[in-house]
């Protein structure tokens, strides 16, 4: 299969090429595993074989679980899944911006719902062979105590995965973001601690845009009280002064609602990553998510402080090749600036 074919999917509606992009990875037709020893590292008990995982959002109902782990990745994070279907917001909902390889997002966690998605977990879950899966979950748009819909995910799919993201940092769920916010978040944590009855590792996914005083409160609870084991830093941002610095051909688009994710969004969920590894002491693991689209970017996130890295947009301009491209690429860098391992270069840049 010629992947360079996916670069006409441009020229498709960005939900439909998504479709049929997953549809093709799904179809296990090729097999690009990278493996260096100096990308290894275990965290949670698990061993990673390299530090590169596939974001939530690209694989909402985890349908080509199998397909996506050919193509290279350490490990993979599937869903938002919620409780039960949700068509998610009004269309047209995303909107590609070439010219910085980003795209504005407002789905609204769309998905089928938390059985379908089970379904398809556990046909996997046959054949997996030491395989890292993440369980994304969130809460119905029309839920009033989020805490039911997160509590009840976490008890249907723990034994499934190997570590469960709880996303209350998507700017498209109207009042999700409210669950970070220092009167919140502590009581829904050691709620969700209480019921996790399988000790399956969960993360937290936190928002770029997050206030200086809810970050600090996060962290402190990191510290204290031992309610989260990870972070996953960070979520698309709602802040638009990144991409007005060329102009755009489609200009309209920037003003329209919902997350921006890919290369501009790099530099501001690096300042959070930086801060959130400083203010936890480098105590807690971090995944580092947001503008990755090159091993350079991949160093500088693990430089900053991530134990792990995800992509996702760049997958989409770039094709499935910048998987192993990444790899590579920051093996080499790991050995040109000194580090044995991937392990000794975490945090370096930061003062803890």
């Amino acid at each position: 299969m010629n992947y360079s074919l996916i670069k006409y999917f441009r020229f498709i509606p960005p939900e439909l090429a998504h479709f049929f992009f997953l549809k093709l990875i799904g179809l296990e037709i090729i097999e690009k595993k990278y493996f260096n020893e100096n990308l290894k590292i275990s965290l949670w008990g698990k061993t990673f074989s390299n530090p590169l995982g596939l974001a939530a959002g690209f694989d909402k109902n985890a349908e080509s679980i199998s397909g996506l782990f050919s193509l290279g990745f350490g490990f993979v994070e599937v869903g938002t899944i919620t409780p039960l279907m949700q068509k998610g917001n009004k269309k047209p909902r995303v909107f590609r911006l070439p010219e910085y390889e980003a795209v504005i997002q407002r789905l609204g966690f769309n998905n089928e719902g938390s059985k379908n998605a089970l379904k398809n977990i556990e046909k996997y879950a046959k054949d997996k062979a030491n395989n890292i899966l993440g369980i994304n979950i969130g809460k119905n748009s029309e839920t009033k105590d989020a805490e039911v819909d997160y509590i009840n995910l976490l008890k249907l799919f723990s034994k499934y995965s190997d570590y469960i993201v709880l996303n209350i940092s998507s700017p498209n769920t109207p009042g999700l973001r409210e669950l970070q916010k220092k009167q919140n978040i502590e009581d829904f944590l050691i709620s969700i601690k209480k019921n996790n009855h399988d000790k399956v590792p969960i993360l937290l996914k936190i928002s770029p845009d997050i206030s200086d005083d809810d970050l600090q409160n996060i962290c402190e609870l990191v510290k204290t009280k031992n309610l989260i084991d990870g972070l996953i830093v960070s979520n698309t941002t709602i802040s638009r002064e990144m991409i007005k610095t060329k102009p755009i051909k489609d200009s309209w688009k920037i003003h329209e609602a919902g997350g921006l994710s890919g290369p501009p969004l790099l530099n501001l969920s690096n300042k959070i990553l930086a801060k959130t590894y400083a203010a936890t002491n480098g105590k807690i693991p971090i995944i580092g998510v947001g503008g990755v689209s090159s091993a350079k970017d991949a160093f500088e996130k693990i430089a900053l402080g991530a134990s792990l890295i995800q992509l996702y947009t760049a997958l989409i301009y770039k094709g499935p090749n910048i998987v192993v491209e990444i790899l590579n690429g920051l093996s080499k860098l790991l050995k040109e600036k000194g580090f044995e391992d991937l392990k000794s270069a975490i945090g370096h840049k930061v003062k803890v």
